[in-house]
């Protein structure tokens, strides 16, 4: 009698757990993989680990190291902006420089003549001294301008690659016509400036 009621229990039971002893055989055959489903591996592009870094690097914003940026075209907001003329080390380069939008001594801008492409730009003054990134994919810095302002609007100094910190090159750019970086004024308080004003407050009454 006791054999009789263990035995219809026992049965589920049993099923349940060679079902089970099925799943875990058959798991073996599973590949993991952090790749895409259905991935084939195949020099670690199975584990997605390429992908990952791929993807990581998108995210910052930066080109993958074993590749180079492509090559940026003119803008054609800065069309129309006044022209820079001069050198960076022994290269012609010509620049079109513009004030930022509602900020005071700042420029913003482009340059070609070093390399394919345009140099994206962004700079700002200070007391004669000039300040100024360059990007050739508009995400990284790739050369730093620092220099000072001469009595003609004249900026001279030095560039830096920003990879490569050793690499410095002499720079000299003057206007061609329409100053957008101010000469040095030794005036105390004259108050000159190129840029436009500061932005008004959205507060009521300001």
């Amino acid at each position: 009698m006791l054999l009789k009621t263990f035995i219809p229990a026992f049965i589920p039971a049993l099923a349940a757990v060679l079902a089970l002893a099925g799943t875990a055989q058959a798991a073996p055959a599973t590949e993991l993989s952090t790749g895409p489903v259905g991935a084939v591996s195949r020099g670690g592009e199975g584990l997605g680990i390429n992908q990952a870094i791929r993807d990581g690097e998108a995210r910052r914003g930066n080109a993958l190291s074993t590749t180079t940026a492509r090559p940026l075209a003119p803008r054609p907001e800065y069309a129309k902006l006044p022209v820079y003329v001069g050198k960076v080390g022994d290269q012609p380069v010509r620049l079109r420089l513009g004030p930022k939008p509602d900020e005071r001594d700042s420029v913003r801008g482009e340059y070609t003549g070093r390399g394919a492409g345009v140099r994206l730009l962004a700079g700002e003054w200070e007391n004669g001294a000039f300040l100024m990134e360059e990007s050739d994919d508009g995400t990284r810095v790739t050369g730093n301008w620092e220099g000072n302002i001469d009595a003609s609007g004249a900026v001279r100094g030095t560039w830096t690659d920003a990879f490569n910190p050793a690499i410095v090159l002499p720079f000299l750019i003057r206007p061609l016509g329409v100053l957008v970086i101010p000469p040095f004024d030794m005036t105390p308080n004259s108050g000159v400036t190129y840029a436009p004003p500061p932005p008004k407050s959205s507060i009521s009454g300001w």
